[in-house]
């Protein structure tokens, strides 16, 4: 990796612009995370190339110092190599972002991003480096205990290693988060429950999230599979619920399960540390837990404004709830949206999938004062939703001043009171 800028501390070491580092502490530098575990570290060795020839620098700093060294690098994901039978790229329609079709399943990004894994494509010396350089807590997609299910799930022989990797990991100090994603029919039921219980066994596993398959109405050529109806959510929810106190809290269903069975999800305490909340475990409960611990400091006010708020089918009843109480205390008129996906299909009714060619199909702003939807829906640091429309374009067309709200129920509350003290 080429240098591109150097701290005052890596310019002691004997850094310079333009040193290609290729090794530190013995092993070949492969990206930023080599970099970042051995800046941390007081003494080792690093080697660079300068001007074609060969230099070792032997470091030697103080603790909490940094080299604070910048490189001409782009860490570009690891593409999957499974053909799942679930796969949600493949039931994407068309004319959405680019990045949207790119298929990832990297390790790196697990680690630092909480995205999802596989494991298929990683070798056994990734294995080892993921040990050396502490990459911790790891999120891994397990699907199914068992590897000859697993293996018709995901299509791809490599997923027989993956609990023999997991165990190896977990003996060697890696945290890891996994997910079961179940298809009705193929991995519920009696597989479900041994998957569960066998990762219990494995040291280093901490939780499992049980998640409904995700089904598009874009499917055609693909396996035909069943969707996770109230029925078997119910079947489900019960099951994972005993498991969940037999085995400590190890265990959770997804909210999206008790949306599909009509049943109230638990309250906080259930969800532990909120570990899952990235994959849909107990978001409803933290909602909650902020909307009234925020709504508890609220001075009773009049401000006599229409606030409208979208959001995707699952959550529309419970906004709908938090809405009423957030106008007996500020005197709003608040209108909740529930946005039916035609572009994915009526199937996908979460926030987060929603679009805006179906929010300007659907909704009814005139009158509006304020228009609030989740951040969710927009590209993470950007304001472009799945089907490329920007926010700004959204707001030419509803004529009416649109604010993305992260999915808590204390920034709700914040976002309409500040936005019109702002405006008094």
């Amino acid at each position: 990796m080429i240098i591109k800028a150097v701290g005052k501390i890596g310019k002691k070491q004997g850094f310079k612009v333009g040193d290609d580092l290729v090794k530190l502490g013995g092993f070949k530098v492969q990206d930023t995370l080599d970099y970042l575990f051995y800046d941390n570290e007081q003494r080792f060795d690093a080697e660079i190339v300068r001007g074609g020839k060969t230099k070792t620098i032997s470091v030697k700093k103080k603790v909490g110092e940094s080299l604070e060294l910048d490189f001409n690098y782009e860490m570009k994901p690891v593409v999957c190599k499974n053909k799942c039978i679930f796969c949600f790229v493949d039931q994407l329609p068309l004319g959405m972002r680019e990045s949207l079709y790119v298929k990832d399943d990297d390790y790196r990004y697990s680690f630092m991003c909480g995205s999802y894994v596989t494991m298929t494509n990683v070798t056994d010396e990734d294995i080892e480096r993921i040990v050396r350089l502490k990459l911790s807590p790891l999120y891994i997609s397990v699907h199914a205990y068992d590897n000859e299910i697993r293996k018709f799930m995901l299509k791809n022989p490599n997923t027989v290693k993956l609990i023999d990797q997991i165990r190896y990991l977990g003996e060697h100090g890696i945290i890891m988060h996994t997910q079961l994603v179940v298809v009705p029919g193929i991995n519920d039921g009696k597989v479900l429950e041994d998957s569960i219980r066998g990762l219990h066994t494995i040291k280093g596993v901490e939780t499992v999230a049980v998640v409904p398959v995700g089904l598009t109405g874009h499917r055609n050529g693909l396996s035909e599979l069943n969707c996770v109806n109230e029925d078997n959510a119910r079947e489900t929810i019960k099951m994972v619920e005993k498991l969940h106190v037999e085995l400590g809290g190890f265990c959770w269903c997804s909210d999206e399960y008790y949306v599909k069975a009509n049943i109230n999800v638990k309250d906080g305490a259930y969800y532990g540390a909120y570990d899952q909340i990235e994959n849909g475990v107990g978001l409803l409960a933290e909602f909650k837990e902020n909307f009234e611990y925020e709504l508890e400091d609220v001075e009773d006010c009049n401000l006599g404004r229409r606030v409208d708020m979208i959001t995707g089918v699952s959550f529309a009843p419970y906004l709908k709830e938090y809405a009423k109480r957030l106008d007996a205390k500020l005197g709003t008129h608040s209108v909740v949206h529930a946005v039916v996906n035609d572009f994915f299909g009526h199937s996908v009714t979460v926030a987060g999938l929603v679009t805006a060619g179906d929010i300007l199909k659907q909704v009814d702003v005139k009158g509006s004062d304020l228009v609030i939807l989740p951040d969710n829906m927009l590209r993470e640091f950007s304001d472009t939703f799945l089907d490329n429309v920007r926010l700004c374009e959204l707001e030419e067309k509803l004529g009416v001043k649109i604010v993305p709200v992260a999915h808590d129920g204390s920034n709700m509350i914040s976002t309409v009171k500040n936005f019109f003290e702002g405006r008094k």
